[in-house]
């Protein structure tokens, strides 16, 4: 793996002192260092009902985190065990919309990196832009596209002082999409890979941008995801992009049903990561 020596950064040390902060909260000190991070996306909590957890802590309580705006963002962070692996979990994300800078959504990678974590799971509600893609339904993110007007690592600089150029074939790690796929399978879960088209929001899609995402070689659309995958990358980390469909393509859509469907599927992908997590090994 990158030594932290050689990895890009902010060239701030929020990260760091968020970290202490938490393992100071947890009780647990030194001794917590989780070797998995997970994000919950919009009604996504669920998928944390496998967590046998050991503290909670609010994101009002750790420097540098806001509190969401967003219904079905909780803003607490659990220190636990899921299906026996040690993970820390941040139980609701920040979006731009939110008037967010991309550094205030890139501390959720920071801080998992900081605590040790080498794996980021990534879930998060989406809308469907490709046929045949059902509510309720998972898809298991293979790449991206960024529509969000702004890179996430504007303002990153290398190690020598320069630009982080990061190179991005390979954000999702592969080995990890297919254990999912392969494991959401076996459950008879409707799951598919795909392409995540990453949108600035809140508003949602026009037909026709639909229609341009579509043409552009995306699968579904959202509001979140690479702000997080791509610093987590930079860093070194694995990560894990778990996509609960809320609504098909060209069907309207409130925050409402978003929350709903996301509740019942984050379950489902909680099973998924319990069949995925143990294999991790090392």
């Amino acid at each position: 793996m990158t030594t932290r020596e050689a990895l890009p950064g902010p060239g701030d040390r929020l990260a760091e002192q968020a970290a202490a902060a938490l393992r100071e909260r947890v009780g647990l000190g030194a001794a917590f260092s989780p070797r998995v991070a997970i994000v919950t996306g919009s009604g996504l909590a669920s998928v944390l009902a496998r967590v046998e957890p050991a503290a909670e802590v609010a994101y009002a309580d750790l420097p540098g985190f806001p509190e969401p705006t967003v219904p079905g963002h909780d803003g607490r962070v659990v220190a636990g065990s899921f299906a026996g692996v040690e993970v820390v979990a941040f139980v609701g994300r920040f979006h731009l919309y939110e008037g967010h800078p991309p550094a205030v959504p890139a501390l959720l990678p920071r801080v998992a990196h900081a605590l040790g974590a080498d794996v980021l799971v990534l879930t998060a509600a989406v809308g469907a832009v490709s046929e045949g893609l059902a509510p309720g339904s998972v898809v298991v993110l293979r790449d991206h596209l960024n529509f969000l007007g702004v890179d996430p690592l504007a303002g990153w600089r290398s190690p020598e002082g320069g630009p982080a150029f990061v190179e991005l074939a390979g954000v999702y790690d592969p080995e990890l999409g297919a254990s999912a796929l392969e494991h959401a399978t076996s459950r008879a879960v409707a799951v598919s890979y795909g392409v995540y088209a990453a949108v600035h929001g809140p508003s949602y899609e026009t037909p026709a941008e639909g229609m341009f995402l579509r043409g552009a070689g995306a699968d579904v659309v959202g509001m979140s995801v690479v702000p997080e995958s791509v610093p987590a990358h930079a860093l070194g980390m694995r990560v894990l992009g778990l996509a609960c469909v809320t609504n098909a393509a060209g069907t309207a859509v409130d925050h409402a049903d978003v929350v709903r469907v996301s509740e019942a599927t984050g379950h489902t992908i909680a099973e998924i990561l319990a069949d995925v997590l143990p294999q991790l090994g090392g």
